[in-house]
């Protein structure tokens, strides 16, 4: 039997409001929560493309499914900083879509914030709410220097603007990234990618925060 692939919860900063009520115990992958579901774990969408065909008319099929799950991040569809403006829009809007659709199902969910350049930051950061809990993913982000200095200038537009009480980020976290918020006093919480965990040894753990 294939052994469920759940990431947890590893918290690398305590925030003045934190709260570990406010952010999930466990994440899972939308396609491993279809072929192993772990219904106690949120769902998240940080795959690739072509791997979690999940567009904005193919929501409607899995609702029933993600239902029962804890809880859901919103999607993730990418957008490249090198792509053309009205196509990071375009994807940016399917994004937005996926919380309309959670909210009107009333599937608890937390905002996925996605973004490319600083040429994206008026749309992607547009109609989410500040002081919230956010998401983001670093999937993809790291390969290339300029890759990691575009990921890393649109965490730091994220802290300015959105002023999150706590951030969430699916992969690794850089060390500057983790002095940005001790110095915002921002909770982090990091988790691990489903990438790592399916080449490290498969030993038994117990989730838990801070575990």
């Amino acid at each position: 039997m294939q052994h469920p692939i759940v990431s947890c919860a590893q918290i690398l900063y305590k925030g003045h409001y934190f709260n570990n009520k406010d952010f999930p115990e466990k994440i899972q992958s939308f396609t491993e929560s279809l072929n192993n579901p772990i219904y106690e774990a949120w769902i998240h969408y940080y795959e690739e493309d072509n791997k979690c065909k999940i567009y904005t008319e193919g929501l409607s099929p899995y609702l029933n499914q993600i239902k029962k799950f804890a809880g859901t991040v919103s999607l993730d569809r990418s957008i490249g900083w090198s792509d053309k403006i009205d196509d990071q829009k375009e994807l940016n809007k399917v994004n937005k879509h996926s919380r309309e659709v959670f909210a009107e199902n009333k599937i608890p969910y937390i905002i996925n914030v996605r973004f490319g350049d600083q040429k994206s930051y008026p749309f992607c950061f547009q109609d989410i709410p500040q002081n919230s809990i956010l998401f983001v993913g670093e999937h993809g982000t790291q390969t290339f220097a300029d890759y990691k200095a575009t990921f890393y200038a649109g965490i730091e537009a994220l802290i300015k603007i959105l002023k999150p009480r706590a951030l969430l980020i699916y992969g690794c976290v850089e060390e500057r990234i983790l002095d940005l918020c001790k110095k915002n006093d921002i909770t982090l919480v990091q988790y691990p990618s489903q990438c790592s965990l399916a080449h490290s040894p498969q030993k038994p753990r117990r989730c838990g925060a801070g575990v």
